[in-house]
Formats: structure tokens, sequence, C-alpha cells
């Protein structure tokens, strides 16, 4: 009897020993998968700190669950669990339909938004997101986003520097149109000095020359005007280009650079052969000023070039005609201006060089080489584009392509 009791208490304790062995185990794995947790979060969060950009993580709802250190330092917020962020304060009202539009097919790549700061100033950044659901069916969607504040910054920069460019191009362009200019007024000056003595002289006896006076004033006037016109058109040729776009009459700008140039063409004795459009406005997007650099330069060019040709011809055209859009490969509706000479043409091999920065094929000292550059510049600035024709001692012919603008019927 005492042999069967004392082997039950010996099952019992063996019982109870195995339980609390089982327990100990249990207790142990629970503790390791504790740490397990603990490491990967801590892990996690190292991974979230160590990141240059903006990281946060959100809900089912949109709301913010978790940030990085980055986000707090670029936007501002603090995480605080009783006052969470939403998505709309972020992106704001007007962009947040496409945020949730984009992250709703699992993957969101959006080049250009901004993400605003507590403080309401906006950051221009790119954001790429992603949705992930975890084990349990809690959906999360993580966003990184790039801050571009500094890509902006030096983009605005570069084209400061640019407008200063043209500008110091434009001045030169202007030093090399001097004797030009000076002839321009030269003669309503003179006129005027003239006139105004015969003026004088009737003056002794008024009555008898009222008529003469009375033309002489008139002529005066007129030279007066002419005199004006020309400093206008320096003062508007020397000034900064603005940045709006407007509708620009294409033919209205030759014909006034045309103006500038006719003493010129004039003196150096070249044919003049001007084929506008007259049937249609002949209109593009752009900047007047910038425009002008372009034929300015273009016409200058082809005036320097003809030089040494013994019947010199400068060719001016405009007009509307269908051409593929280098950048799309589309057919789209253009605006035509052709300037072409007859001079010494320009050979294959510097025919690639041409808009290069820098590039010239005058003598040291009498040019920057920067003319054709920016031309090229300001063209593609308004989405155009420029062929060059052009073969040894037959002339070249400068074709520019301006996108129409559809304010009027420009069916080619």
């Amino acid at each position: 009897m005492e042999s069967r009791e004392q082997h039950g208490e010996d099952t019992g304790r063996g019982l109870v020993e195995l339980l609390e062995k089982q327990k100990k185990e249990l207790v142990i794995r629970v503790l390791k998968k504790h740490e397990e947790l603990q490491a990967g979060k801590e892990f996690t969060n190292k991974i979230l700190t160590s990141l240059s950009e903006i990281f946060f993580l959100l809900d089912k709802d949109f709301m913010v669950v978790q940030s990085n250190k980055e986000f707090n330092s670029c936007l501002g917020y603090m995480p605080d669990r009783n006052n969470p962020l939403h998505l709309r304060q972020l992106v704001g009202e007007e962009h947040y339909d496409m945020v949730v539009e984009a992250i709703a097919g699992g993957e969101c790549n959006i080049t250009e938004i901004f993400l605003r700061t507590e403080n309401g100033r906006e950051i221009p950044v790119t954001l790429k997101g992603s949705t992930y659901v975890t084990e349990s069916g809690r959906v999360l969607h993580m966003f990184i986003a790039s801050d571009k504040s500094d890509f902006y910054k030096m983009m605005a920069r570069m084209r400061e520097v640019q407008d200063q460019l043209t500008h110091s191009a434009r001045l030169a362009s202007l030093g090399e149109m001097a004797a030009g200019i000076g002839h321009e007024l030269s003669q309503p000056l003179n006129a005027i000095l003239l006139l105004s003595r015969n003026c004088l002289k009737a003056m002794q006896t008024p009555v008898q020359n009222q008529k003469m006076i009375e033309e002489n004033l008139s002529v005066i006037i007129d030279r007066v005007n002419k005199a004006s016109s020309i400093i206008n058109s320096l003062k508007s040729f020397a000034t900064k280009a603005r940045d709006t776009m407007v509708p620009v009459n294409v033919n209205a700008i030759l014909l006034d650079i045309l103006k500038f140039f006719e003493s010129q063409l004039t003196l150096s004795d070249i044919a003049l052969d001007l084929s506008l459009d007259s049937q249609r406005t002949i209109e593009v997007m752009g900047q007047e000023v910038k425009l002008e650099q372009v034929f300015f330069n273009l016409i200058q060019n082809a005036i320097l070039s003809m030089g040494k040709t013994q019947q010199p011809k400068l060719t001016i055209s405009t007009g509307i005609e269908e051409s593929i859009d280098p950048s799309t490969l589309k057919e789209e509706v253009y605006v035509r201006i052709a300037v072409q000479d007859n001079g010494e043409g320009i050979p294959r091999d510097i025919q690639e060089k041409i808009f290069d920065p820098f590039f010239t094929t005058r003598a040291a000292g009498s040019g920057m080489g920067l003319g054709l550059s920016i031309v090229d510049r300001i063209v593609r600035g308004f989405n155009g584009f420029i062929r060059l024709e052009s073969s040894p001692n037959m002339g070249a012919r400068f074709i520019v392509f301006l996108p129409a603008h559809h304010g009027e019927d420009i069916t080619p």
C-alpha cells in the first residue's frame, strides 16, 4: 500500500516538474520573441533615422502613424499620437486625390509635388510610395519624399545667369552695330541742323519765306521722329527680356529689325528679297525681346558672311507648315522663319559646332561666339528648333521653327 502511495507521489512530482519545465521554456520563448521584436523595431528605427529622405507611414485612413527625423526637421511637425496628421494636411486639397489615386494602384511615383510644412510653407519634392499589408491584415502606405528645394534654387540661378548672358550678348551686338547706328542718327541730325539754319536765315524776311519755313519745319519734325524711333529701338533692344509669354507677331518683329539694318544694307549694297506671309497673322507664343535677339543675330551673321560676295543678297521668308517635333516625333503646326544669304557658306565639319558656346569663325577679338548658342537656347526655350542648310561658297539658310499660336486660323 505504501509502495503505491509513494509511486503516486513520485508521479505527481514528476508531472509538476514537467509542467514547470514547459512553463520555463514557454517564458524563455516569449522573452526571446519579445527581444527579437524589440531588436527588429530598433533596427527599423535605425534605418529610418539614417534615411536622408523624408519618410512617413500612413494607415488605411491615410493618417500618419510613423515618420523619421528628416520628416520632423524639414516639415516642422512633431509626433503627436493624440492629434495625428492626415495626408490632406501634407499635400493639400488640390493634390490629395491625385496621391490617393496613385497609391490605390499599389505604387506611387510623382515627380513633382509640394509638401506643406507646419507654418504653411511649401517644399518641392518627388514622392514615391507603396502599399504593404501585414500578416494580421493591417494596410500601411509607405512614402519617401526627396526634397528638391536646392535643385529648384540651382535651376533658378542658372536661368538668371543665362538671362544675364543673353543680355550681355545683346549689348555686344549693339557695340558691333555702333557704326551703323551712328550713320542712322547722323542723317536726321544733319538734316535738322541744315534746315534749322535755313529757317533762321528765312526769318529775316518771314513773310516772303513763310512757305519755305513751314516746309523746313515739317521736315525737321519728321527727322526728329525718325531719330526718336531709332533711339526707342535701341532702348527696346537693350532692355532685359521679361519672362511673360504673349502672342507675338513674327512679321512685325522682322520688319522692325530690318529698319534697324536699313542703312547697313544700303551701305553694303545688299539686295533684300522679303517674302513674308501676308495672308495670315503669323503669331507664336514667346517674348518679343528674345525673338528680336534671335532674328537680329541671324540677319547680322548673314550680312557679315557676304562681305566678299560680288552681288550680296539677303532673303527672308515666313510661313506656316507642318513639321515633326524632334522631342515627341509627332507632326505639329509651326511658324517657319528662314534667313538666307549667298555668302561664303559653312563647311560641313563646322556645321555641328556652330551652336556650341564660344565657338566662332571670326577673327580673334571680333566676337564672343555666343550669338548662335543663345539663338539656339532661346528657340528651344520656346519649344522650337533650328535647321541649317549650307554648302561652301553657296551661302547658308537658317530655318527657325516655332510652334504656331492657335489664336488664328493657322491651317498650312
